[in-house]
């Protein structure tokens, strides 16, 4: 059996299951990345809300808006490409079967918080930050429904609709594992880092959901703590200590500083991966429960955010580093509880509306005593 999936795939598919604690890590990674995306798209609350950022919240901001927070969209590129990848066998039966639930789980869930936050537009009106009902018959309302060629209604789900691509795309990935997987590997980075400017691309997303299948295939070692963890974490803050203040350090080549942020992105997910590794993280049940409900969280951040902030600011103009840090953390770290008590909530009184709503299985119904034996 090995033999011949051995003689026909350079990278074979992997069949075992995942390991416990890999499994553990991607979970708390996953609460732990989207709750760096919500405290990054409300940091508009001091950055364009209030006159002006003191240093010491726009350095923070700096750090972490500009350069931590941006490895999250490529690692959650990365973990889907490992968990997908690392078994899916290119058939006509199977690759229709793969679209037709993830339609269900990502295009779904799409559709309803775009058209859900159109509907909050025409019925209840403007969310500062985020849009308006005039805005969207402007832009088109179909086009920013489905986002097409553009940010959609609900901008941080453009994610979703460039998942779902990747995803329909990926069998074209599956050719290189098959006969030069490392080929495969350093044509998708040269394609990334050399042609698109911008951290985020298509280029981006297929490199790195193809580099989290490689190694699922190549079974490269994510238990515990190995050596390219402690020095990817090394590298990622030297580097982000050089890019954070790069002109100020007199650097001006714009090229290389994009070659090195692009990089670095890579040496992030080094560093997000030996964090998960840390037993506080790995096997923290607040953020194993909030977990559960991270895909919800997402969905619903914005414009939770833009309308907390809304309300909050009219009777807090946080002025000075003190309350504009305190103003960033507390209403970030306020909506990813509220949305994920509101998560917990619905799956209880809702289980099958929620289900549908975030793309999860939908729950089986109870069988009736009578039916039972």
């Amino acid at each position: 059996m090995n033999e011949t999936a051995t003689s026909a795939w350079v990278l074979g598919p992997v069949r075992e299951p995942l390991d416990r604690e890999v499994s553990r890590r991607i979970d708390v990674l996953r609460i732990i990345l989207i709750g760096l995306i919500v405290l990054a798209h409300g940091a508009r609350g001091i950055t364009v809300r209030v006159n002006g950022t003191g240093p010491v919240a726009g350095w923070m901001l700096e750090v972490l808006n500009g350069h931590v927070d941006f490895v999250a969209v490529p690692l959650f590129f990365a973990i889907s490409g490992f968990l997908f990848l690392r078994k899916f066998e290119p058939s006509a039966a199977a690759y229709g079967d793969m679209l037709r639930k993830k339609a269900a789980s990502l295009l779904v869930p799409y559709c309803i918080f775009n058209v859900g936050l159109a509907a909050w537009f025409y019925f209840v009106g403007s969310i500062e930050m985020v849009g308006s009902w005039g805005f969207l018959i402007e832009e088109g309302l179909v086009t920013k429904t489905l986002g097409l060629g553009t940010t959609p209604i609900n901008y941080p789900l453009w994610f979703l609709r460039d998942l779902f691509v990747v995803f329909a795309l990926s069998p074209g990935l599956l050719l290189f594992y098959k006969e030069a997987p490392g080929v495969g590997l350093v044509a998708l980075f040269c394609l990334w880092a050399g042609i698109n400017p911008n951290p985020y691309s298509y280029f981006c997303d297929f490199f790195m959901f193809y580099l989290g299948g490689y190694l699922a295939r190549s079974r490269f070692p994510l238990a515990g703590v190995s050596w390219w963890q402690n020095w990817g974490t090394v590298a990622f803050v030297c580097l982000t200590a050089v890019l954070a203040p790069y002109r100020q350090l007199g650097l001006t080549d714009e090229h290389v500083r994009l070659f090195l942020f692009k990089c670095n992105l890579i040496l992030g997910l080094a560093c997000f991966w030996r964090f998960s590794a840390l037993t506080a993280v790995r096997e923290s049940r607040l953020l194993h429960w909030l977990a559960r409900h991270s895909f919800f969280i997402y969905l619903a951040h914005e414009p939770t955010v833009s309308i907390l902030q809304t309300r909050l600011l009219t009777v807090w103009k946080p002025a000075g580093d003190v309350q504009q840090v305190a103003f960033y953390w507390l209403s970030g770290l306020s909506v990813i509880f509220f949305l994920g008590s509101l998560g917990e909530a619905l799956s209880r009184l809702l289980p099958r509306l929620y289900a549908v709503a975030t793309g999860a299985r939908l729950p089986r119904r109870p069988v009736p005593a009578t039916s039972r034996g």
